[in-house]
């Protein structure tokens, strides 16, 4: 086994005896600094997808941070579907399956693994989404 290298030791003394080193002034206190302010506010903006727009699966998969193969096993149990048949055509979707992908993501780190309890959850939330619309309608 190599040895490191390593730079020879100096004394405590030696390094304050340095000479073209002035000593470092002493910092302010926390409370006499001005606060630190980012040159750009930062924040994260999630990517609000196109209405007209159709999505591969890889762009959906990326859109939604969800691997491929959850969607394909969403797809399986109908918590979603690509809007053409996926034997002739592969699997295309809109910009509402990229908001039901994170609808689902967020109800899974929710309630967990049981996705027969997401779709109904999904379907509740749409009647829900349905039923405020045409109160809307009625109201306004």
């Amino acid at each position: 086994m190599r040895k490191r290298h390593t730079a020879p030791r100096r004394s405590i003394s030696s390094r304050q005896n340095t000479k073209g080193f002035a000593k470092q002034a002493l910092r302010p206190a926390r409370s006499e600094r001005e606060p630190l302010k980012p040159a750009r506010p930062l924040a994260v903006q999630t990517f609000d997808p196109d209405p007209a727009a159709v999505y591969s699966i890889e762009t959906a998969a990326q859109l939604a941070n969800v691997p491929r193969r959850m969607i394909l096993v969403y797809c399986k149990h109908g918590l979603m579907a690509p809007i053409a048949d996926p034997l002739i055509w592969g699997y295309w979707f809109t910009a509402d399956a990229i908001r039901t992908l994170r609808r689902i993501q967020a109800l899974r780190t929710t309630c967990g693994d049981d996705l027969p309890g997401i779709a109904m959850i999904l379907d509740l939330l749409n009647e829900v989404q349905t039923l405020r619309a045409q109160i809307r309608a009625v109201a306004g």
